[in-house]
């Protein structure tokens, strides 16, 4: 029979668990806290996509801008170099600046900037000699001081021109069009490799951008998910604490069921913003691809919340058990740790130091699965806590075996349960000390000091 007196009793961690999802959302900042974090997730994947476009957008766009956004009537070209650049090479039909009039005079660069008018740019073209002694041309596109032609417009009048040079020098060097082609793409990548690494490269499915893409995305989720409740439950076990609330609470719930209770309440409101987050992230996703078609690049379709979700149903259970699991022990630290606190002023340290803690995984899931170093995978895959951050997108990427995805469960699920009886032993005493904030030191005595009362010499 189950022993309602025994530490490690549950009796009532489902009334503590409803009354702290209410307290949750009773109150005005956790629920504006709630919608902002939606809000943001749903935007993440339109915003990434935006951003690509406007990048991916600079040479094309001018055949997007209209005559009447243009506002210049002359381009005056000077070119200094050997390489034709003519009407046929500049490419202006077709584009908004279509009507511009193309001028070749034959005066120096010095008077024409003199006597350049509001809606004239001079084009000039030149070589000068870099700092090794090489070579190299050099595009400028001028405006007078007092122009009516935009900023925006110049810069990416420029970019087109300056890519229509490079294909008009390689054409007239004989390049042929199939080799111009691989000479504008260069190289995808550079990287140094063992053979081991270079073969288990070659294999892999995924690009260094969908690779950062993974990382960024789990980097964001975790980070959001144990900040906010970590701070919860810190203030609500502090707050419960200085308000004596909890030794009313504990006549009919015990220690460790107060501390569940406030451990699943956050995980279901964490739980409700991922889930509603996802769903947003899929409708904004979609609205984008009616607005502007479907994502060609793969990359480009994985910088958004549902990246972590289109790597097949095994690695997205992967993922939600790495979350859970670091979950649990994260909120295990806070519940310690907000029952060590006895004023206001100690949840600063009690919070600092989780935050640190996350802010540590948060970084490795950025950096660690970019870098791909097999060493560095290796060792992070057993570290205890900050594992949880890398590993799973590790393993979606290939660069951890099956065999090491199972150490890393194996060592935090070991992880949760130390901490599951961690925080028996210890939040019950620590919950009822008043006065300054507990050491961590004190709080080791406690976790090492045996419950059972000494018997006494006869």
């Amino acid at each position: 029979m189950k022993n309602k007196n025994s530490i490690y009793s549950l009796d009532g961690v489902s009334k503590v668990y409803k009354f702290t999802l209410t307290q949750a959302f009773k109150n005005k900042g956790y629920r504006v806290s709630f919608i902002i974090m939606i809000v943001m997730i749903m935007l993440l994947g339109p915003i990434m996509r935006l951003g690509a476009r406007s990048g991916s957008k600079v040479v094309t766009s001018v055949s997007d801008i209209k005559e009447e956004e243009v506002k210049m009537t002359e381009l005056i070209v000077l070119n200094d170099t050997g390489v034709q650049f003519k009407d046929d090479e500049l490419k202006l039909k077709g584009t908004g600046f279509e009507k511009v009039k193309v001028s070749y005079p034959t005066e120096t660069k010095d008077e024409l900037l003199g006597k350049l008018s509001a809606t004239q740019a001079l084009l000039y073209i030149g070589n000068e000699t870099n700092e090794d002694g090489i070579e190299i041309y050099k595009l400028s596109l001028i405006a007078a001081d007092k122009t009516d032609i935009k900023g925006d417009v110049l810069d990416n009048l420029a970019s087109y021109l300056k890519d229509n040079f490079d294909n008009a020098r390689y054409e007239q060097a004989g390049v042929e069009k199939d080799v111009l082609t691989l000479i504008s793409k260069g190289f995808d990548e550079k990287k140094s490799y063992t053979a081991t690494e270079f073969q288990s490269a070659a294999s892999r499915k995924y690009s260094e951008a969908e690779v950062i893409a993974l990382g960024t995305t789990f980097a964001v989720i975790l980070l959001m998910v144990l900040s906010m409740a970590s701070s919860y439950i810190v203030s609500s076990v502090m707050e419960e604490k200085v308000s004596k609330l909890v030794e009313t609470l504990m006549i009919s719930v015990k220690p460790l069921a107060l501390v569940m209770g406030k451990i699943f309440a956050m995980l279901t409101y964490v739980g409700l913003i991922i889930i509603c987050g996802f769903i947003g992230s899929k409708i904004s996703n979609f609205a984008m691809d009616q607005i502007f078609g479907k994502a060609d690049d793969k990359a480009s379709k994985t910088l958004n919340f549902d990246a972590l979700f289109k790597v097949g149903t095994v690695n997205a259970i992967i993922i939600i058990a790495a979350v859970l699991l670091v979950f649990l022990i994260m909120a295990f630290i806070a519940g310690i740790a907000g029952s060590s606190c006895s004023k206001a002023e100690d949840m600063q340290s009690a919070n600092g130091s989780i935050t640190m803690i996350i802010m540590i995984g948060y970084i490795a899931a950025m950096l660690v699965p970019q870098m791909d170093n097999d060493t560095v995978n290796h060792i992070m895959t057993y570290i205890p806590v900050l594992s949880c951050f890398v590993a799973p997108v590790l393993f979606i990427i290939e660069s951890i075996s099956v065999v090491e995805l199972l150490a890393f469960f194996a060592i935090n699920i070991a992880a949760a349960v130390i901490m599951f009886f961690v925080c028996a032993k210890v939040y019950r005493k620590l919950i009822l000390i008043d006065g300054s904030k507990v050491k961590i030191s004190e709080i080791f005595k406690m976790i090492f000091t045996s419950d059972k009362p000494r018997k006494e010499a006869a």
